[in-house]
């Protein structure tokens, strides 16, 4: 029955991600129409168009280790209702989420049961869905239109397209530095 309930929320926030465009079309992956090769696609039609004119095109690449187990759930709750995803579902994650417990077993031992106060049950049918919200603030980071974010669930992209190499160094560092 989790299965079946789990699917229907995957269902329901996915339906209302697309329809009411609630994140950004540079997220792919985990969404409809919205593939790997998009994504690639996006990012050579970026890197073509800054050599036409002249520019230096320069991308940092972010693979977030552990993404999956490490998330913090008060700021997944956060960016759920910040990009307005519905009430009942933000509470069905919240209460999904919150007093877990596991127990470590191997070779014979059991630990006693282990609190988890954070965390995002990797291959859960709601993972996906959910990291795409957890990590959207990333997508926001580039102010300038020359430059762009791509998310790909747990890997981001950061592309500046600019005059020299010292000023795409420059741009990706500050891009990396920027508050919140």
């Amino acid at each position: 029955m989790w299965k079946v309930l789990t699917l229907i929320v995957v269902e329901q926030i996915t339906y209302y991600t697309e329809k009411y465009q609630l994140l950004p079309s540079h997220h792919f992956r985990g969404r409809p129409g919205r593939t790997t090769t998009d994504a690639m696609h996006l990012l050579a039609h970026r890197i073509k168009g800054a050599w036409c004119k002249g520019k230096v095109a320069a991308v940092l690449f972010l693979d977030i280790e552990g993404a999956f187990p490490n998330a913090v759930l008060e700021k997944l709750i956060h960016n759920l209702r910040k990009c307005k995803i519905l009430l009942k579902h933000v509470e069905f994650v919240k209460n999904m989420l919150r007093g877990r417990l596991t127990m470590l077993r191997f070779d014979g031992y059991c630990s006693e049961q282990i609190q988890i106060d954070n965390g995002i049950g990797q291959g859960d049918l709601l993972s996906m869905v959910l990291y795409q919200y957890y990590n959207v603030d990333l997508l926001d980071i580039p102010d300038d239109n020359s430059d762009t974010a791509v998310a790909y669930v747990n890997d981001t992209l950061l592309y500046a397209g600019v005059d020299t190499l010292e000023e795409a160094h420059l741009k990706l560092a500050e891009m990396m530095t920027k508050e919140n």
